[in-house]
């Protein structure tokens, strides 16, 4: 672990009597169960705490109850508490300070500024940082932390939210960042209420019609290059418009295109509101995506990466596919 350990990190939460937290942008289950299990924790703990999330929130993890838990002061509140209280803010699962989109600068804000990740491109933003980079995931490093404080504090629902997080980036214990302790920490939430069945459940069986239709335009849209090696495809605006489609009901379309046999790589261009380019960049045999998320100021693991383009959509293909030639040579077919 590089940074402060957690045994600073829990000192300074005990000190800490109002807490903000916060985690990245297109919050996926890692962050949102972080959110979830800090803020049921901290209340444990008689803090004030409120959970800051960057726009909107994955309808497949309301189950954890985020719609009460996260996001429940306004901006301006937010300011006004933190301007006339000594707040304690902390980041978890984000990778870098810009990847708090719209709350980046009240987390600046704070009084004291702590971070706790398991991406290894972190470099360490905030006053006081633990990042893991060998964790399976932030929910499995906040599990080590709460046990830490106090393990007597970690109830069902809080065990559930951790679990929801160590299932999601771990791919219910398939990919590649599973290791033993990930199963042991498994067992050992199952143990305290975790029902596996039931966050499984609402995590990968609970999709939307509408998100069905957007990952079939987009398998439908993919082409195999570089000898089959990669997979490429889109999520363009129209396609979105056509499915009657959420820009939420991306998540989960890089997990199918990955299934396709004999294929080392899955890139995915996804066309925001904002008009730049979301990539996102899946690896499998140990081919490193984030060596190409870090060419253009993105991050993330070895096998799951991203980052953001600004330009349209097919210059960001092309700078893409520029960077790719660079490991697989020129031919692309």
């Amino acid at each position: 672990m590089r940074g402060v350990g957690l045994k600073v990190i829990a000192s300074r939460i005990r000190d800490a009597s109002d807490v903000f937290l916060f985690t990245h942008e297109f919050a996926d289950g890692d962050a949102l169960g972080s959110m979830v299990a800090l803020t049921l924790y901290l209340q444990a703990m008689d803090k004030s705490v409120h959970a800051f999330v960057p726009g909107k929130i994955q309808s497949a993890f309301q189950f954890l109850a985020t719609d009460k838990l996260l996001n429940t002061m306004s901006a301006a509140q937010a300011a006004v508490q933190i301007g006339a209280a000594r707040v304690t803010c902390l980041s978890a699962d984000a990778a870098d300070i810009d990847r708090l989109g719209e709350w980046k600068s009240l987390f600046l804000s704070g009084a004291e500024r702590l971070v706790i990740d398991h991406h290894d491109t972190n470099t360490g933003f905030g006053d006081v940082f633990a990042i893991d980079g060998s964790a399976s995931s932030c929910c499995e490093i906040l599990f080590d932390l709460f046990k830490t404080i106090n393990p007597r504090l970690i109830n069902t629902r809080i065990a559930s939210a951790l679990y929801a997080g160590l299932v999601a980036d771990t791919g219910s214990f398939q990919y590649a960042n599973t290791k033993a302790l990930s199963l042991v920490h498994g067992a050992q939430l199952i143990d305290l209420g975790a029902l596996p069945d039931e966050i499984s459940r609402s995590v990968y069986e609970s999709k939307s019609y509408e998100s069905l239709k957007l990952v079939a335009a987009s398998v439908a849209a993919s082409r195999l290059m570089y000898g089959g090696q990669i997979v490429v495809s889109y999520v363009t605006r129209s396609m979105l418009a056509d499915s009657s489609a959420l820009d939420e009901d991306t998540e989960g379309i890089t997990d199918e295109l990955r299934r396709i046999a004999g294929t080392k790589a899955v890139v995915l261009f996804k066309e925001a509101s904002d008009g730049s380019v979301k990539v996102s960049l899946r690896g499998k045999y140990g081919f490193n995506v984030k060596r190409i998320a870090t060419t253009f100021g993105g991050g993330g693991h070895l096998l799951a990466a991203g980052c953001t383009i600004k330009s349209e959509l097919g210059e960001a293909e092309a700078r893409v596919l520029a960077e790719l030639d660079r490991y697989l040579g020129p031919s692309r077919t």
